[in-house]
C-alpha cells in the first residue's frame, strides 16, 4: 500500500478538492446527511447550555482556538447555537442528534454525555475556518468501552501531558483513560499512610547515577479525575499485583518472599520478585492501599493488573507454600487466583468491581470480574469464550491495540481493521463485548513527542472501529478522512508519526562491495541519507556503494520536517558477503526479513529492537547453515549476535558448533572458546582462532536453539525463538 502524505498547506488543497464544504470527521457519524449552505461564524455568535448543566468555557476556548473566533455565552434558553437534554433519543445513552443549518445549530442529547460528543463533531466541522456547513447528524457509539491507557511507571509524564492527552481522547470520542500507576520501574501515586512508597518506590538510579522518577499527589489525582469528567471521560486507576511490584518492594521488603533488598528497577522485562502471597501482611498493605485510593476515582471499575506474575519466588517461599496447603489450593496458579479474589473482595466492599489482565483466568475467575484481554496469541478464541463463560471483556489485542509497537509491526491498516467482537457470538454474549482500549507502554516512550509519534495517526483508526466499526473497502474512504485530520493535529501541536512503513532498505553484494538501495513506500516525502563521514543529510538519488563498516542513516522528510523515524543502518564488510549460503530450516514468519542473505547481507541489528528485517527468527528451529565460496579464504574470526529477551519468548542460543572444509565436502570439527558479550538486549558472540583458517571452501555453524520456554514462564512449554542478525566471517 502507498499512501498519499501531503504538508498541512497541500493538505488545505486537497480538502477542499475531496470534501468540498464536508469537513473530515473522525470517528465518521453513524448517520450524516449534508446539506447546502453554510452557518458563518462571527464574533457576535451566541451560544446556550439550555437545560443542561454543562460548562461551555472550554468549548468556546477550542473554537477561538482552531478558527481565531471568540463567541460567546448566553443565559438565554435559546440562541444561535443551542445546547439541549430531552428524555427521548432512541439511539443510546451516548447518542446526540447535531443540526447545522444556515441560521443555527442545536445539539439534542438524553444526557451530557451526548452533548459533549455533539460539541466535539462540532469543533470537526469548523475545523480551521469559519464556514460550518450545514449538516444533520445522527450518531451513537458501537462499543460503550473506547479507551487508552497510559503507562506511567516506565517512563514519568506530568499532569499537564496527561491533560493533553485527555483533551486529544475527547476531541475523538474516547471515553476511559486507563491510568497505569505502579510498576517495577517506578510508583507513581500518593499513599499517605506508607510515604516510602513514593520517598522510595518513584524514584530510580539510572546507569550514569542520575535520579528518575516522580509521582502525583492525591491532590493532584483528583484535578485530573475532574478534568476528565469535564471532557466525559472517565479514569480507570490500575495498581498492578501480584507481579510487577519492584517499586513497592524496595521500599517495603518485608513484603516479599525473599526479605530483599531490592532497587527500583531501570530496566524493563518481568521481575521474579513479587509480593508475597503468603504473608498476611501483604493483604493488609493491599488493603489499605485501596482506601485510599478507591475514594479518589468515582469509576465504578478498579484495576488490580494480575499479569505476569512469575511463580518463581512463591515455589520456594514457606508462607506461600503453607497457605497453599491451608487454603487446599492445586498449586501457585491456584494462589494467584486466592490473591485476586481476595482482594476482588475489598475492592468490591468499597463500592467497585475489579478488571484484570487475562492472567487472572488462571486458576479460576470471579463472575464479577472483568477481563481485559491482551494475549490475542495465547489463544485465538479468548474473547468469545470470557464473554460466553458471563464475563464482560475489553479487548486489547497486541495484535492491533499495542501503540508502542512500530509502526512497521502495526500500521493505521492493521488498527483500522480491528474488531473487539469474534464472529459467531450470539447476541447475548456479544453484550459482554464492552469494547478496546488501546495501550502505550511506556519502556521506549520517554517523552510526549514520543507518545504522539507512536499514538497518531493510529489512535484515530481505533477510534472509528470502536465507534461507528469499519467496513473491508473502508479503508480508502477513512484514510483521506484520516488525512484531513492532519492540519488540526498540526495546529495542537502533536508531533503524528506515519502510517505506514516508511522505507525499506536492501543491500546486495557486488564484487567484494555492499550496494545499498533506499525505497520509499509512501509518495510526496523526499529521501535524505548521511554516510558515515557526513554531519548533515544529503539528497538520495541512486544506489550507494558501502565499501568500509558503519553506519549510514535514511530519513524522510516532509517539507523541512522529517517524517518517521530514521531507517539506521549499521554495516559489516566481511568474507560472509560474498558466501552462497543455505539453511536446513528456514526463518519463521513473520520475522524472515529479506530470507536467507539476511544472515550475510551486511546489515546489522538494532541492539535494542528485534521487530525490523534486520534481525530474522526461528521459531523452535536452530540456524543450520552452511557457507560456501568460490575461491578459498582464510578466515580469522567468526561472530554474530543474537537477541536475547526472554519476556518476549526469545532466548538465548544452547549450543554453539562451527565446522570447517578445505574441499567443499568433508568437515572438521572446530573445539574453540567463544565470547559472550552482552549489549542492551542482545548478546555478540565471537569466536577468535588461535591459528588464522587458511585455504577455507566452506564452513558450518549450528547456532541451537535455547529450546522450551522455561517453566513460570507465561507461554511455558512452548518452543522459544531464535533471533540473529549478521553472521561475520572475517
Amino acid at each position: 500500500m502507498k499512501l498519499l502524505l501531503l504538508t498541512p498547506i497541500i493538505l488545505l488543497i486537497q480538502i477542499t478538492s475531496v470534501f468540498g464544504q464536508q469537513p473530515s470527521l473522525v470517528p465518521q457519524p453513524k448517520e450524516i446527511r449534508w446539506e447546502k449552505g453554510n452557518f458563518i461564524l462571527t464574533e457576535d455568535i451566541k451560544i446556550t447550555k439550555g437545560n443542561s448543566d454543562l460548562p461551555l468555557d472550554y468549548f468556546i476556548s477550542q473554537l477561538k482556538f482552531q478558527t481565531g473566533i471568540q463567541i460567546k455565552e448566553s443565559l438565554e434558553d435559546y440562541a444561535d447555537i443551542t445546547l439541549n437534554i430531552v428524555d427521548e433519543i432512541p439511539l443510546g445513552e451516548e447518542a446526540y442528534i447535531l443540526t447545522v443549518k444556515e441560521k443555527n445549530i442545536d445539539i439534542t442529547a438524553h444526557n451530557q454525555q451526548g452533548l459533549l460528543h455533539g460539541l466535539s463533531t462540532l469543533l470537526q466541522l469548523a475545523n480551521l475556518d469559519a464556514n460550518v456547513p450545514c449538516v444533520d447528524i445522527h450518531d451513537a457509539p458501537k462499543y460503550p468501552w473506547r479507551g487508552l491507557m497510559l503507562d506511567v511507571s516506565r517512563h514519568f509524564f506530568t499532569i499537564d501531558v496527561v491533560k493533553e492527552y485527555l483533551d486529544l481522547m475527547a476531541y475523538y470520542k474516547l471515553n476511559k483513560f486507563h491510568w497505569h500507576l505502579t510498576e517495577d520501574q517506578g510508583w507513581r501515586i500518593e499513599i499517605k499512610k506508607y510515604p516510602k512508597l513514593t520517598e522510595i518506590g518513584a524514584w530510580r538510579t539510572e546507569s550514569d547515577g542520575s535520579k528518575y522518577g516522580g509521582f502525583y499527589t492525591q491532590e493532584q489525582i483528583k484535578e485530573i479525575v475532574a478534568y476528565a469528567a469535564k471532557r466525559g471521560i472517565e479514569v480507570i486507576p490500575e495498581i498492578d499485583m501480584p507481579g510487577h511490584m519492584l517499586g513497592a518492594l524496595a521500599a517495603y521488603p518485608e513484603l516479599s518472599c525473599t526479605g530483599g533488598p531490592f532497587e527500583v528497577w531501570t530496566r524493563w522485562g518481568v521481575s521474579k520478585d513479587v509480593l508475597c502471597a503468603g504473608n498476611e501482611e501483604t493483604y493488609q498493605f493491599i488493603e489499605d492501599i485501596l482506601e485510599e485510593v478507591i475514594p479518589l476515582f468515582p469509576s465504578k471499575y478498579f484495576h488490580v493488573g494480575g499479569d505476569e506474575c512469575p511463580k518463581d519466588r512463591w515455589k520456594a517461599c514457606d508462607k506461600c507454600q503453607l497457605k497453599i496447603r491451608t487454603e487446599d489450593l492445586k498449586d501457585e496458579h491456584e494462589l494467584q487466583s486466592y490473591f485476586i479474589h481476595r482482594i476482588e473482595k475489598v475492592v468490591n466492599e468499597n463500592g467497585k468491581q475489579i478488571i484484570g489482565w487475562d492472567e487472572i483466568l488462571e486458576g479460576g475467575l470471579s463472575p464479577t470480574a472483568t477481563v481485559q484481554l491482551w494475549r490475542d496469541w495465547h489463544d485465538p478464541e479468548a474473547v468469545g469464550k470470557i464473554a460466553k463463560m458471563g464475563n464482560d471483556v475489553i479487548a486489547s489485542p497486541t495484535s492491533a491495540c499495542y501503540f508502542d509497537y512500530d509502526i512497521v509491526t502495526t500500521d493505521v491498516a492493521q488498527v483500522y481493521a480491528y474488531n473487539p467482537t469474534p464472529k459467531g457470538l450470539s447476541k447475548e454474549d456479544q453484550k459482554h463485548i464492552l469494547g478496546g482500549e488501546c495501550t502505550v507502554w511506556t519502556e521506549r516512550i520517554p517523552d510526549k513527542n514520543r507518545i504522539d509519534f507512536q499514538v497518531f495517526p493510529r489512535v484515530l483508526a481505533f477510534s472509528e472501529a470502536l465507534w461507528k466499526g469499519t467496513k473491508e473497502d473502508g479503508f480508502h474512504a477513512f484514510e483521506e478522512r484520516m488525512l484531513g485530520q492532519y492540519p488540526i493535529l498540526d495546529k495542537k501541536g502533536v508531533a503524528f508519526g506515519p502510517s505506514s512503513q516508511v522505507m525499506e532498505v536492501t543491500t546486495e553484494e557486488k564484487n567484494e562491495k555492499l550496494e545499498v538501495s533506499a525505497n520509499l513506500l509512501i509518495d510526496n516525502v523526499d529521501l535524505k541519507y548521511k554516510s558515515p563521514d557526513q554531519t548533515t543529510f544529503t539528497e538520495y538519488k541512486n544506489t550507494i556503494q558501502v565499501t568500509s563498516s558503519g553506519e549510514i542513516v535514511f530519513q524522510a522528510f516532509m517539507g523541512d520536517k522529517t517524517y518517521g523515524d530514521p531507517e539506521k543502518v549499521s554495516f559489516e564488510i566481511h568474507k560472509g558477503n560474498q558466501a552462497e549460503l543455505s539453511l536446513i530450516d528456514l526463518p519463521s514468519t513473520p520475522y524472515q526479513g529479506v530470507g536467507v542473505n539476511s544472515l550475510i547481507d551486511g546489515k546489522l541489528g538494532n541492539p535494542e529492537k528485534f521487530k525490523n528485517s534486520n534481525w530474522i527468527g526461528f521459531n523452535g528451529s536452530s540456524i543450520n547453515a552452511t557457507f560456501q565460496w568460490k575461491e578459498s579464504i582464510n578466515i580469522k574470526s567468526i561472530e554474530f549476535n543474537t537477541y536475547d529477551e526472554v519476556a518476549s519468548w526469545i532466548m538465548a542460543p544452547k549450543e554453539i558448533e562451527i565446522a570447517y572444509s578445505l574441499d567443499g565436502s568433508s568437515f572438521k570439527k572446530l573445539k574453540t572458546k567463544i565470547e559472550i558479550t552482552k549489549i542492551n538486549q542482545s548478546n555478540h558472540y565471537q569466536v577468535k582462532f588461535k591459528k588464522e583458517l587458511k585455504g577455507v571452501r566452506a564452513l558450518k555453524l549450528l547456532i541451537e536453539n535455547g529450546g522450551l520456554l522455561p517453566e513460570e514462564h507465561q507461554g511455558a512449554g512452548n518452543p522459544s525463538w531464535l533471533f540473529v542478525d549478521e553472521i561475520i566471517i572475517k
